[in-house]
């Protein structure tokens, strides 16, 4: 069910609730080989809904330590100095600085946050449902990952990665 952000979503203000969102990403080889499919864990966003959508804001906070795929001397590799370097850099964070209407629905334009870094992002809402007393979105993205302060592994890993946005939001400040 696709929701109408300027008549069917209530204006006010949504904390995410962590154990009900995710981030997906894939990532492929430069070749095309095998992609790499994983996870990132939110620790905690806002979601302020405002009377015109337009002036709506969003802003969400990643747990870099919880990079998982399904090979765990990658993700210990990826969660290292070379790649993420959670150990220095705990959060990769996400500040919305537009919302826009398209064609298809909702452009949420804004900036990501990657090892001291940022970068451009867009996330294309693809979905919004109601959920109990607060809403669930999702939205898609590409993401330049060289752009974003991730430069190591360039002759393997490709430089654009997918990534899907599952995200349930609940009345109430920031979470």
């Amino acid at each position: 069910m696709t929701l109408h952000l300027d008549t069917e979503v209530r204006p006010g203000t949504y904390r995410i609730d962590p154990r009900a969102s995710s981030v997906r990403f894939t990532a492929t080889h430069v070749f095309g080989l095998k992609p790499v499919d994983g996870t990132f864990a939110i620790r905690a966003g806002t979601v302020v809904v405002a009377a015109r959508p337009e002036q709506s804001t969003a802003s969400a906070e990643l747990d870099s330590a919880s990079f998982t795929t399904d090979d765990k001397r990658r993700d210990k590799d990826v969660r290292g100095r070379r790649f993420l370097a959670a150990d220095a850099y705990p959060v990769i964070g996400f500040r919305s600085t537009g919302l826009t209407r398209t064609e298809d629905g909702w452009r949420l334009t804004g900036v990501l946050g990657v090892r001291g870094g940022s970068a451009p992002m867009v996330l294309e809402v693809v979905d919004a449902a109601p959920a109990g007393d607060g809403y669930r979105f999702r939205a898609t993205a590409l993401v330049d990952r060289v752009a974003a302060g991730v430069t190591a592994g360039r002759a393997i890993i490709g430089r654009q990665v997918r990534v899907t946005v599952e995200c349930r939001v609940v009345p109430g400040g920031a979470g």
